[in-house]
């Protein structure tokens, strides 16, 4: 009895077992169905960019690929107001810290400022008040002390993002 029982329990699971092989070439074909598709249609693109007087080989395509990033980059830089973030700078910028560089970087949304202070405090307070929106993510990346007229002080660079609400990076 227990060798019959035994029996069917294994035709159970070889039905299971068939069934999810079925279900697995079913699975398979429509992959296959798909992925016939999307060879077709790039195929097509491709003629229909021939017939535009376009190279479609793989070295035209990757250099296609390289102006469409110049492009957005591009468009990245019209689009970014001076005025907005200059304004919002100037809202955080202590009173006796001077800026003397700013420099964007449209790919990566990150912004470079470099200036000078009267001491470290002003660097650090200035850092945190670049921690608040429209700014994130500052950080010091070079102090250096410097002597100017007999007064010390620190020359500075920092790192942060600038999230514009009207356009930006």
């Amino acid at each position: 009895m227990s060798l019959y029982l035994g029996m069917m329990i294994l035709i159970v699971l070889i039905g299971i077992d068939l069934r999810q092989f079925y279900e697995m070439k079913e699975s398979e074909a429509a992959f296959d169905a798909r992925i016939g598709r999307v060879l077709n249609e790039k195929r097509q693109i491709q003629q229909e960019i021939g017939k535009m007087g376009r190279n479609t080989s793989e070295d035209a395509i990757k250099s296609m690929q390289k102006e469409i990033q110049l492009i957005n980059q591009l468009l990245r830089q019209k689009s970014f107001s001076w005025t907005s973030f200059l304004s919002d700078l100037e809202n955080r910028v202590p009173s006796n810290l001077s800026v003397a560089r700013i420099q964007p970087d449209f790919n990566s949304g990150q912004v470079v400022l470099g200036g000078a202070a009267p001491s470290l405090k002003e660097v650090t307070e200035f850092v945190g008040r670049l921690q608040k929106d429209p700014f994130e993510d500052a950080f010091l990346m070079q102090q250096e002390d410097i002597e100017m007229g007999g007064k010390k002080g620190v020359n500075f660079s920092i790192r942060f993002k600038y999230n514009a609400r009207r356009g930006g990076v």
